[in-house]
């Protein structure tokens, strides 16, 4: 089976691609791209979809990066593919996140790819993935101690529209296949550069394997990744569906929290797999968790509140009154805000996905979920809903003594981060409500009340 056959098989395996889709092929220049391009191109007017392509240029090579850009520009051109170009200053980006050049141009691009899918420029976007990339990819998650899903490699479809349609055509056959069609590829200068991960088990370690281990080293890998796949997928099934029973929704849905003591009543593998989701979630995109990381929030589920641990990405796991909650930096970052409210008014505050409602209510009245009822003529108008502040006190007993509001957060167990986001109803300079929990006892509605004032606190 040569090349193209197994291509289109590959297609129709995994249903990679519907008639009348438009695909974007991810273009770097080098042979497996180009013969990606070069197939497709083969296979789209008897498949029946469109074709695009997409290059980003990294700008680590200088004029080799520019050079790139023109020749695959130059070769869509003469082929009559549009080429859509963009480029990302990689280095920068990798020391403003602290990442290494590899991690930050994945990262950007596919953030590239997910702007296409996104603005509707193509459908789909396939990646040049080969089964020596797939092999590749296994051992460098070995040698990370990653787990099953780190054996299954690189997936065939991603649901992010991701498909890569070379990952069963070795390197070899590839180079045979650009041989054979006469096609030119450029050949990235950083390829030879053992300093990356992903370059010595290519030159390195592979080669080793094949000549003192293994000649099919590279087809044994492939096909444990193939074998791993199937299991990988039902798991995380599984632990997807328990995610959704075992999460902590928050008003603000932010941070993403898991139960601790439901986390230790499971299996460790399914646990590990719950850690990733919820990181993943808390990040937006995959948190590439090592064994170290677990080790770490396993170890986690046995302190006290206020133990933390560092995780990739400036995230980090929290204990927080019998839940772990995963946090990103900004998290801790303080958000204030202030506004006068009007009796009637109905006020949202979108960063928090809260929408609060001062009603005047009839007597009688019995206060909704998350209503508090206020004495109006108590209230000294107008209004303010703020954020809390330093110092900030709330009436507690009927006799007048208050009570930090630091102390009351505390006794509720409101997460640290949770506690700035929590609006507060302010009369004369006083803490009337703690919106959606608790009404001052100075002003709290009471059989004398003669004009109630609802105070309502909604999720949106």
């Amino acid at each position: 089976m040569n090349s193209l056959e197994r291509v289109r098989g590959t297609i129709e395996k995994f249903n990679m691609i519907e008639r009348g889709e438009n695909i974007a092929v991810a273009l770097s220049g080098g042979a497996d791209s180009v013969s990606l391009l070069h197939i497709l191109n083969e296979l789209s007017g008897r498949m029946g979809f469109g074709l695009c392509a997409v290059h980003l240029n990294h700008q680590i090579r200088g004029k080799e990066a520019d050079e790139d850009e023109a020749f695959v520009c130059s070769l869509c051109k003469d082929m009559g593919i549009r080429c859509i170009t963009a480029s990302a200053d990689v280095p920068a980006l990798a020391k403003q996140r602290g990442e290494s050049l590899e991690q930050a141009g994945r990262e950007a691009r596919y953030a590239l790819f997910a702007h296409i899918i996104r603005e509707k420029k193509a459908d789909k976007v396939a990646t040049a993935h080969n089964m020596n990339d797939r092999a590749e990819t296994v051992l460098m998650r070995i040698l990370r101690g990653s787990g099953l899903d780190g054996l299954a490699g690189i997936k065939p479809v991603r649901e992010d529209g991701i498909i890569r349609p070379l990952l069963y055509v070795p390197r070899a056959e590839i180079e045979k296949y650009c041989s054979e069609n006469g096609l030119d590829y450029r050949t990235d200068s950083t390829n030879s550069d053992n300093d990356y991960t992903r370059n010595k088990i290519r030159n390195e370690l592979i080669p080793t394997l094949e000549r003192e281990f293994n000649p099919s080293v590279v087809e044994t890998l492939a096909g444990l990744a193939e074998n791993v796949c199937g299991d990988a997928e039902f798991l995380d099934g599984y632990a997807r569906r328990l995610y959704r029973a075992m999460k902590n929704p928050l008003p603000s849905g932010k941070p993403v929290c898991l139960h601790i003591e439901s986390l230790k009543m499971i299996d460790a593998s399914i646990a590990r797999r719950l850690f990733a989701i919820a990181a993943e979630d808390a990040l937006d995109k995959n948190p590439e968790l090592e064994r170290a990381h677990y080790d770490a929030l396993f170890a986690l589920l046995e302190k006290q509140t206020g133990s933390r641990t560092d995780l990739p990405h400036s995230l980090h796991a929290v204990v927080n009154y019998g839940w772990l909650a995963f946090e990103t930096e900004d998290a801790d970052e303080s958000l204030e805000f202030e506004f006068e409210a009007e009796v009637g008014g109905v006020y949202a505050i979108p960063e928090f996905n809260i929408r609060i409602s001062l009603e005047e209510r009839p007597s009688g009245y019995k206060a909704k979920s998350g209503e508090s009822l206020l004495d109006l003529d108590k209230l000294t108008l107008p209004l303010k809903i703020r954020s809390r502040r330093k110092g900030d006190k709330i009436v507690m007993f009927k006799d007048g003594r208050e009570k930090k509001l630091k102390s009351f957060f505390i006794d509720a167990k409101i997460p640290r981060s949770e506690r700035d986001k929590i609006p507060l109803l302010v009369s004369g300079g006083e803490i009337a409500a703690v919106i959606g929990m608790r009404a001052s006892e100075k002003f709290k509605a009471d059989k004398n009340t003669k004009r109630l004032l609802g105070v309502l606190y909604e999720r949106v």
